[in-house]
């Protein structure tokens, strides 16, 4: 497991920075709070003027937010959360071809979904539409308010426990852009080499502490390991709440 202090060997290839020491193992985090402490200290080596930058950090709801609290707390800069979700197979409730932001923005796997799953274009685009409903229904517990502030002159930061195919980033991506955010950087204590080079098409910069090839998955990165629920989500908000790293919905326009 990794200590705080433990000297980052950073390796910058195109617009992706990863550590190589902390690379290419599993468990590597004691826990996602762990993480977004790790992350933080990252953050700093690489890109320095993170703390002098007008930023905006985003934690993808539920995974994203245990991280980004420790992140933000570390950093001491605020954050909000966005809700995305994937587009599943049909046969399992975690793994997708796809993702759906609130707004209807998705992209997924034309490839796989012709020619694995046998969908058309009509049928992703209802399955995009039921996710939607989910999203917005989502957004509105946790958030209370589907609006999010134009970002222009922002630097926005997008918080997530792993990236794994990286859909759900991207659609997180897309949906900040059209709020006109200067520059987009994905921010994750893991991920797969193939869920990297996807995210990197469509953010300015991605770090991320640990990468690692296939098979994998976001959970072999930390020793501990749950799902997150949307009751321990609103917990840590409350947290975060005292902290004054996080204001309430309503205060979003004015604090972000």
């Amino acid at each position: 497991m990794l200590g705080i202090c433990e000297e980052f060997k950073i390796v910058e290839v195109g617009n992706v920075v990863y550590c190589d020491n902390l690379s290419w193992r599993e468990r590597v985090f004691k826990d996602r709070f762990n993480g977004g402490k790790v992350l933080a200290k990252f953050l700093t080596n690489t890109i320095p003027n993170i703390l002098k930058d007008k930023t905006a950090i985003f934690a993808l709801v539920a995974g994203g937010v245990p991280v980004t609290y420790a992140l933000s707390k570390t950093l001491k800069k605020q954050f909000d959360i966005l809700v995305v979700k994937k587009i599943t197979y049909p046969w399992t409730t975690e793994a997708g071809f796809g993702a759906v932001a609130s707004d209807g923005t998705y992209v997924y796997d034309k490839f796989v979904a012709r020619n694995y799953l046998g969908y058309s274009e009509e049928d992703v685009n209802h399955l995009a539409k039921e996710v939607k409903e989910y999203v917005v229904n989502r957004t509105l517990k946790l958030r209370g308010s589907l609006e999010y502030p134009d970002l222009k002159d922002y630097v926005v930061v997008i918080v997530d426990d792993g990236i794994a195919t990286g859909y759900t980033m991207v659609v997180a991506t897309r949906f900040l852009r059209k709020k006109n955010a200067s520059k987009i950087i994905v921010a994750s204590p893991t991920a797969s080499n193939t869920g990297l080079r996807l995210v990197s098409k469509e953010a300015d910069k991605v770090v991320v502490v640990n990468v690692r090839s296939s098979p994998y998955a976001v959970a072999d990165a930390y020793l501990e390991w749950h799902d997150v629920s949307d009751e321990e989500v609103l917990e840590i908000l409350v947290e975060a709440e005292k902290d004054n790293l996080y204001p309430p919905p309503w205060r979003a326009h004015r604090n972000i």
